[in-house]
């Protein structure tokens, strides 16, 4: 057992446990690959401040010339820097040698639970599910371009509501006609009448959502996250049952935990595709996270009820990278600095009291390389 704990403990294994348990719990970060170790998960090299470059691309016709001239000469392609300091995430939990010597087993409390091996293992798992939700809470932020940063001493945290006093917003640059009733291309709402009534056109609106994309970044509508409030008003839309017909589904599939990584993370997500745009898939999901002050969070879903999230690119592609940052951290007291980078997790065993605690840290920063590629509208009015 003694050799058991101390493989549990060495802090390659429980890095790589933390790292595991957080890839595998959130499937919104596995649907973007930006789990850790993900195709979208980078490191740079950066410590505690990054950047990043914005090279576009262009939709301009190269110039025309009379024969026998010269070359037309024109500005060369502008680039973009990008500057940022990451977010911080550090937390530990403190298990005494006393309480985990005198522990049963939890599913078989007449066993004892040998220094407390199994409840060992079961708050690294916690302390996996914590840091994967560190970085969710993150990315939905990012998602609807409103993620606040509120502080109340040396402690943190995400919430998405202006905290007034103490904190600041991270500001992922989405235009102001990407939100609420979607005037993205300013010439007025694209989202005209409300989801909630039969007679709204919904698929002219969704085309034009998906041509608004292609105007203002050269993207597409790919994917659409929203509430099962919201999915049934579109399946019960005249247009969208006029598309398919009364004795055939409005959707062309609809999937529970479907056989792939992604599919076996998802406990409370459907993805479907509709008759009418089948090349566009939904994630239908209520859940949500805790998030606000320490001690007085609040349960906020994902996606707040009337809203949808459109998503203007394959959720695979690159336009999303998590950034993962740096710092030098000591293990123990006159232990030797070893830098960890992006997630990591480790243990300490301490004295007087005798106790072990674990630990886990994170510097990580998702990113939008393109704005304009997500749009979070309100659709029920």
């Amino acid at each position: 057992m003694a050799a058991a704990l101390q493989l549990l403990l060495d802090p390659q294994v429980l890095t790589r446990t933390v790292s595991q348990v957080a890839a595998s719990s959130d499937w919104l970060q596995t649907l973007f690959g930006l789990q850790p170790g993900g195709p979208n998960c980078v490191h740079e090299g950066h410590g505690r401040d990054g950047a990043f470059h914005i090279y576009d691309n262009v939709r301009k016709v190269a110039k025309g010339r009379a024969p026998g001239t010269a070359a037309g000469r024109r500005a060369a392609n502008p680039m973009g820097r990008v500057q940022f300091t990451y977010p911080r995430m550090h937390d530990s939990v403190s298990l005494s040698a006393e309480v985990l010597h005198n522990l049963g087993k939890i599913n078989d409390p007449a066993v004892r639970d040998k220094a407390g091996a199994e409840m060992i293992s079961r708050q690294t798992n916690t302390l996996g599910q914590l840091a994967s939700n560190w970085r969710k809470a993150m990315l939905v932020g990012m998602l609807r371009d409103s993620l606040y940063v509120g502080v109340s001493g040396d402690d943190e945290y995400f919430t998405y509501t202006d905290p007034s006093s103490a904190g600041y917003r991270i500001n992922f640059q989405m235009p102001a006609g990407n939100k609420t009733k979607l005037d993205m291309l300013g010439g007025g709402d694209i989202i005209t009448t409300t989801w909630a009534s039969d007679s709204t056109d919904i698929p002219l609106q969704l085309g034009n959502i998906n041509a608004a994309f292609q105007q203002l970044c050269g993207g597409h509508l790919g994917a659409i996250v929203t509430n099962w409030g919201v999915w049934n008003n579109v399946i019960q839309n005249a247009f969208v049952q006029a598309m398919h017909g009364t004795s055939n589904p409005p959707f062309v599939s609809l999937e529970h935990e479907y056989d792939s990584a992604l599919g076996k993370t998802m406990k409370n997500v459907f993805r479907a595709k509709l008759n009418v745009l089948p090349n566009v898939t939904w994630y239908i999901t209520d859940e949500g996270l805790e998030v606000g002050a320490p001690g007085s969070e609040t349960y906020t879903k994902i996606i707040e009820a009337n809203k949808a999230l459109f998503i203007g690119f394959e959720p695979g592609d690159n336009v999303l990278t998590c950034y993962e940052g740096s710092e030098p951290i000591a293990e123990h007291d006159a232990g030797p600095e070893d830098v960890k980078v992006g997630m990591a997790a480790w243990s300490v065993k301490r004295s007087n009291p005798t106790s072990t605690d674990l630990f886990v840290l994170d510097n990580a920063l998702v990113v939008n390389h393109i704005p304009k590629s997500v749009a979070y509208g309100t659709v029920v009015f």
